[in-house]
């Protein structure tokens, strides 16, 4: 039987929230139910840059434009990256880390042959650099490598449980979304992914599950259980 294969976007608040000491534990966490699922799942990861720079945030914060703003949070996405790498191979699981931005002394530059071998060998892929270029968000770039593994499914690993009407942690009506469309989702604009993002899924009919990345056993869940989290199809 063909693994399914997945297409998980991390934030990279998964080492630690910016300004908080950083933890190896959430990772292993992850690559133990990695280990499990081997069997039926195989695995691309996009990593945020989040824990270290936003450029949306810090960018602004600096006074910095926009371009070096955003080139600032793709480097930051290869440190994750490169954290990532050594966190699987020192727990047994085989990798290969790419980068969108050429530095080859770390990491593989992207194209295709070689992610296709990479897949071929049964390797957990680690995907960093973002695009490589400005204005795009690692949501968007999540939906471009799904297309370049031919993933079934994107999974967003975030802090909350899934899609809502508006932010829940700044609004206590907010209503929770199971399934939704991406017309609806861009119609009602709701904030979980952009607008670009959504609409290169809706163009190439990526199905998108949004969950709580720390949620106990979440990739277990999200492989097992078809109502956990919310759907964008």
């Amino acid at each position: 039987m063909a693994k399914k294969r997945i297409l998980l976007k991390l934030t990279g608040e998964v080492f630690g929230k910016q300004h908080e000491p950083f933890s190896a534990d959430t990772v292993v966490n992850l690559i133990e139910q990695i280990k499990e699922l081997k069997s039926t799942h195989q695995f691309g990861i996009v990593i945020g840059g989040g824990n270290f720079f936003r450029g949306s945030k810090q960018g602004k914060e600096l006074g910095l434009a926009a371009k070096n703003a955003h080139q600032v949070g793709m480097l930051a996405t290869m440190m994750n990256g490169i954290m990532l790498q050594d966190l699987f191979e020192k727990h047994g699981v085989s990798t290969e880390l790419f980068s969108a931005i050429s530095c080859p002394q770390v990491a593989k530059v992207i194209n295709q042959q070689a992610i296709n071998t990479a897949l071929d060998e049964s390797k957990t892929i680690l995907f960093a650099g973002g695009t490589g270029s400005p204005f795009f968000t690692t949501d968007t770039n999540a939906v471009l490598r799904s297309l370049q593994i031919s993933a079934d499914e994107i999974w967003k690993g975030t802090s909350i449980d899934g899609i809502y009407t508006k932010d829940p942690a700044k609004n206590s009506d907010a209503q929770r979304i199971e399934k939704i469309t991406y017309a609806e989702a861009i119609k009602q604009r709701l904030g979980i992914m952009d607008l670009t993002a959504y609409s290169m899924a809706q163009q190439h009919k990526q199905r998108i599950r949004i969950f709580n990345i720390f949620a106990p056993n979440a990739l277990h869940n999200a492989a097992q259980d078809s109502n956990f989290g919310s759907i964008i199809e």
